[in-house]
């Protein structure tokens, strides 16, 4: 099982937290997204569609998807922005998106953690400061 998980790690605030790869479902975002790691990346924060974060990618999908509503702990790939986003909590926007995993449960505080984290950090404060991530396969 672990091969079907990856790890989301922000090192400045030093929080982590698992997603379980949804493989049967997006079998075609979940082999490009694996075909990136280990992606060093940033993080931002949404300022409209309520609470979710995002990081770009060089990730160019034209293939599947995997369209659903939006829900905490749904990991999808925004095609368009070539970003792939998670959502933490509370979501206005009514659009679906291209889900390819999610955060574990048991991770779910950690994902708020680092989204809140991730709006005080890029949106919040009057001086912006960087957010990295790293993720990677769970050996």
């Amino acid at each position: 099982m672990s091969s079907d998980l990856l790890e989301f790690h922000a090192p400045g605030p030093d929080i982590k937290f698992r997603v379980q790869l949804l493989a049967q479902d997006n079998p075609d975002v979940v082999a490009q997204v694996l075909n990136q790691l280990p992606l060093n990346s940033v993080l931002g924060h949404v300022v409209i569609s309520g609470e979710a974060i995002w990081m770009p990618t060089k990730i160019v999908h034209l293939g599947k998807t995997n369209m659903v509503k939006r829900s905490p702990g749904a990991v999808y790939l925004y095609a368009p922005g070539q970003t792939i986003c998670l959502t933490y909590g509370a979501i206005t926007e009514s659009a679906l998106v291209n889900k390819f995993g999610q955060v574990l449960e048991s991770d779910l505080p950690q994902l708020a953690k680092l989204g809140e984290h991730v709006w005080e950090q890029t949106v919040a404060e009057p001086r912006k400061n960087l957010v990295n991530t790293t993720v990677r396969r769970v050996a």
